[in-house]
């Protein structure tokens, strides 16, 4: 003699295509996240959803059924979807299993509070189970997420200062060899990581080689303008290298003014300029060879 869990196990395995059918609409209607899934695979894992509740009904195991609950919980978060996607799945569950309980309890009349005190327990336990699985996999994912970030722009910022290195080149002289193309993001972190430097090695001459630097526009030289008034007025005077020939024609169309900053044609060229500022200047070495002669 069978029981009446193992016949109320029957009744909603018999109606489980009516019930899936149903689930899919009314959760595909509501919710974004479970619109955008792919069908077959939805319908597959509701499918399955309702064929464990059946048994842990007929069974009164919960074992399988809760797996079964963690498992979808974190396929959701994997999946992208949010905790109200996952709610109104849930909800839309439980009210058709309270559907069926209610045609399957019109038919029998020893179907008993104890009956739906276990049906009520277990879609609590499943909500629980699901909400839970999906909170953890989220949590974890946010975690992970924001630690790539972190490195990201941890790298990112390694990247710009290697792309940005400013070299001592003596006492008191400095030099910033620019390369690549220069926006205002960049253009903002060079006049700080410049500025920083004068200031920490009390530089007077700051050496700015342009040579790697391909495109020179108005934005490009408003920067490198700003950038040396802004360390003229720590103290420190600029000298400007590296510019070619299509870069100086750009200039002198664009009206570029570059009176308060002094020119070099090539590094050695400002390194010169800048002993000459110093008051110091570059000589052989005079070795035991050329003083005997």
């Amino acid at each position: 003699m069978t029981s009446i869990f193992t016949d109320l196990q029957d009744f909603i395995l018999n109606r489980r295509t009516e019930i899936l059918a149903e689930l899919a609409r009314r959760v595909q209607e509501q919710s974004e996240g479970y619109a955008n899934l792919e069908r077959e695979d939805m319908l597959s894992t509701m499918s399955t959803t309702i064929e464990e509740l059946a048994e842990a009904i007929g069974t009164q195991d919960l074992a399988s059924f809760l797996a079964h609950a963690e498992a979808v919980g974190e396929m959701r978060a994997l999946g992208g979807l949010s905790l109200n996607d996952v709610l109104v799945a849930i909800n839309n569950f439980r009210a058709l299993t309270w559907e069926a309980l209610e045609a399957f309890a019109a038919q029998r009349s020893d179907c008993t509070i104890a009956t739906v005190r276990l049906v009520a327990d277990l879609l609590a336990y499943f909500q629980r189970a699901m909400v839970n699985s999906f909170d953890v996999t989220y949590r974890g994912l946010y975690h992970q997420l924001r630690d790539q970030h972190e490195q990201i722009t941890s790298q990112q910022q390694t990247i710009r200062e290697l792309s940005t290195p400013i070299l001592p080149l003596y006492e008191g002289i400095l030099v910033l060899p620019l390369v690549g193309a220069i926006d205002s993001f960049r253009a903002g972190q060079i006049m700080e990581r410049l500025l920083t430097a004068i200031a920490e090695r009390q530089s007077d001459i700051v050496i700015i080689d342009i040579t790697g630097v391909p495109v020179i526009d108005t934005a490009v030289a408003n920067y490198l303008l700003q950038t040396a008034r802004a360390a003229q007025l720590i103290g420190a005077q600029v000298i400007l290298v590296g510019i070619g020939p299509e870069i100086a024609q750009t200039m002198v169309q664009l009206g570029v003014d570059l009176h308060s900053i002094l020119i070099g044609a090539h590094l050695q060229n400002g390194i010169e300029l800048a002993f000459k500022q110093l008051g110091r200047v570059i000589k052989p070495v005079m070795t035991t060879e050329t003083s005997a002669r």
